[in-house]
């Protein structure tokens, strides 16, 4: 198995405003391995992350983000390891800000920038290609360029998919449902 999901952290509205702006309300329902369609758990430092079981989640579009990020900013991830693809992204005021992408289809140390990335990726980039220099290159049985995006979402708003603990303490994950459901 592995994860083929998206996620994305929202900081500058308050969660009732997130959960309004995209038509959802919280069960209260707990969802401790996120198995439901979309949940979502409240961050230190003001984040409302939003976990979806779904690689291309209507949510994670340019349009949708565009629309909800006004007024605060969004980071995110898309990670579909059966592929070893990973991206990240960042939004604020109504735009695209940057997107981080690896495809290991397109080669082990492929990593794309689209717009301008965070000043510390050149950091997390090296880093990471030092650790796949070490372990056999093209020929490693391990892909460390894959968790650069990542590196970079979670360096952002202290999240990361496959980590239940951290240092803030655990998110307490509950579902999420459409306001017609």
């Amino acid at each position: 198995m592995g994860y083929s999901i998206s996620w994305l952290a929202v900081r500058g509205i308050p969660k009732d405003e997130v959960l309004a702006r995209l038509r959802l309300r919280d069960s209260g329902e707990t969802d401790d391995a996120n198995e439901s369609p979309v949940s979502g758990a409240e961050l230190p430092m003001g984040w409302y992350v939003l976990f979806l079981n779904d690689l291309t989640h209507p949510f994670v579009e340019s349009k949708p983000l565009q629309e909800l990020s006004h007024g605060c900013e969004i980071v995110g991830c898309h990670v579909e390891e059966h592929v070893m693809f990973s991206a990240s992204f960042h939004y604020s005021d109504g735009r695209h800000d940057w997107t981080i992408t690896h495809a290991s289809g397109i080669g082990i140390y492929h990593l794309d920038v689209e717009g301008v990335a965070p000043s510390f990726l050149a950091e997390l980039r090296a880093a990471s290609q030092k650790e796949q220099d070490e372990d056999g290159g093209q020929k490693a049985e391990v892909d460390h360029i894959f968790d650069v995006p990542l590196k970079a979402a979670e360096r952002i708003c202290g999240f990361r998919h496959d980590r239940w603990r951290f240092d803030w303490g655990e998110p307490q994950f509950t579902e999420l449902h459409g306001n017609d459901a």
